[in-house]
């Protein structure tokens, strides 16, 4: 029977190498022989992160503290895998127990800069990197975690400086080239963003922080994707509630102004109104269909359909679909005779709507376990697509389909306004 230790010190390797799943089978011997170890179920938490199945990962680091809970590392994977679950409440307070227990641990204050840093308190951000820096100059979590809160600050020459520190001292750290990468595409540098993701998937080709920022910068070569993304970095930067404040405080204003143009007899101000009508509408429909479409012209870049998942293939691929067929059946009812035309037209009005409840459907459509989102969105493109045929067929109840269509195609804009995705 193969030793304690040596099976221990084959599981620690395999982790670093990134191959959790071996890793776990010998930690599974160890276990076999002493469940009590609580060594072996650290770091049997720490494969389950790896593989993302942080519930059992929470379990077993729960399972090492109850052996040993005076050891302040075990608190600090706890903290982490509530971190990664979105218990952020539950992470920072297992951290103040680890800080406790250890408290001259650097990584420690690094993870707690991140999740302040998640939480928009970007000044709190500063001060744990910066005493995790005084513990350790060199840490590279809390170096990351300094540089993005005084870029958020808009410290940007200090951010730029602790950029240069983090490459310093680990130029071949796949954290620190997708942080830096952020940070740039942040500050609209897509071009230099793109290159420092490029160089942390070469280190770690399985970073998805890399892939979907690399994703982005590609994106933002497309000049309305790189404004709405601009747009989304001001809106996420001040906070949860300005998610929805600012979208229905717009709506508001639009309201408004719709209202003082239907009431004025002044030209002037008519056509202004109408301008910002217009724009207005202009941005909310780009704001909902430019991923998919962005998506779409990824496929045609060298690096693109790579970076692309399924998922995000097919949807751009049937989202730019039902757009340009929209489209084209509704420039054909143009041409047919009056008698005909409305119902084309409005037949091909309606499929070409579908393709913003189609850019945010997930796929592949399953008939278990969807969210209310999910659920939502198939309901629509179902009373959607009903609407589309009567129209085309003439029946009477083409319009009182229309009106329910209508209504439910509002109601699913309100629930991406106060959706957290």
């Amino acid at each position: 029977m193969i030793g304690v230790d040596a099976l221990l010190g084959r599981a620690d390797m395999l982790l670093r190498q990134n191959r959790p799943k071996e890793a776990e089978k010998e930690l599974l011997q160890v276990l076999q022989q002493e469940p009590d170890n609580d060594h072996a179920l650290s770091m049997l938490g720490r494969s389950k992160y790896d593989l993302r199945l942080y519930s059992e990962g929470i379990g077993a680091i729960q399972q090492a503290i109850r052996v040993d809970p005076e050891n302040g590392y075990y608190f600090y994977l706890l903290a982490f895998g509530y971190y990664q679950t979105d218990a952020n409440h539950s992470a920072k307070r297992y951290l103040q127990r680890a800080i406790e227990l250890a408290p001259y641990a650097a990584d420690f204050y690094g993870l707690w800069a991140m999740i302040l840093l998640e939480e928009k308190d970007f000044s709190q951000a500063l001060q744990k990197a910066n005493e995790g820096l005084a513990i350790d100059a060199e840490n590279i979590t809390c170096l990351n975690a300094r540089s993005t809160a005084l870029n958020k600050l808009k410290r940007v020459d200090d951010a730029i400086s602790t950029m240069q520190d983090a490459l310093q001292q680990d130029p071949e750290n796949a954290f620190t080239h997708t942080t830096i990468g952020w940070n740039l595409l942040e500050k609209g540098r897509h071009k230099e963003a793109g290159d420092h993701f490029r160089e942390a998937l070469r280190i770690n080709p399985n970073l998805e922080g890399a892939r979907g920022g690399l994703k982005e910068s590609m994106k933002s070569k497309i000049a309305p994707y790189r404004w709405l993304l601009q747009y989304s970095f001001w809106i996420n930067n001040k906070g949860k509630n300005a998610r929805w404040i600012i979208p229905v405080g717009l709506i508001f204003l639009v309201r408004f102004v719709s209202e003082m143009t239907r009431q004025s007899d002044n030209t002037g101000l008519t056509i202004a109104g109408n301008i910002v009508i217009g724009i207005y509408i202009l941005f909310v429909l780009t704001s909902w269909l430019i991923n998919p479409i962005a998506n779409f012209f990824l496929l045609f870049y060298k690096d693109g359909k790579y970076a692309l998942s399924a998922h995000e293939r097919w949807n751009a691929i049937s989202t730019v679909s039902v757009m340009l067929a929209g489209f084209a059946i509704a420039l054909v009812g143009l041409l047919l005779p009056e008698a005909a035309q409305a119902g084309v037209v409005m037949g091909g009005a309606t499929i070409f709507s579908l393709a913003l409840p189609l850019g945010h459907l997930s796929l592949p459509v399953r008939l278990h376990g969807n969210s209310l989102r999910q659920w939502f969105t198939l309901l629509i493109l179902l009373i959607g697509t009903v609407t589309a045929v009567l129209f085309f067929a003439g029946l009477p109840l083409a319009e009182t389909a229309g009106i329910t269509y209508l209504v439910a195609f509002v109601l699913f804009t309100w629930l991406g306004v106060f959706s957290s995705k």
